[in-house]
């Protein structure tokens, strides 16, 4: 049997949420989230901080996939050159998207 299936069928979520919080680095962070998709999805939703280039499109897809989001910032946004500043239709998607957000980084 694999040993992936027998650790998903006895772990859950909250038990692997609670093995996610003790790890102390990013990096650990990010290599849970390969494990399989499940874990990449609890990652996800776990994350507190992301840094992104973002347009109206990719911010609707990053507030269904981080949903405990706190501080959202696009400062370095390639794709803000496209968009002169920050519209009102992506101000509305981080609204309703990102109800935790506490921080937006815009320049």
């Amino acid at each position: 049997m694999n040993p992936e299936a027998i650790i998903n069928s006895q772990l859950r979520d909250d038990e692997l949420r609670a093995i996610l919080s003790k790890l102390e680095t990013d990096k650990d962070k990010e290599v849970f989230g390969l494990v399989c998709k499940r874990w990449l999805f609890l990652q996800s939703t776990e994350r507190k901080k992301l840094c992104a280039r973002a347009g109206p499109h990719m911010l609707r897809k990053m507030a269904a996939r981080f949903t405990r989001l706190k501080d959202l910032d696009l400062s370095q946004s390639a794709s803000r050159s496209f968009y002169p500043g920050v519209t009102d239709s992506d101000l509305s998607v981080i609204a309703l998207g990102f109800s935790d957000l506490c921080f937006l980084h815009l320049q």
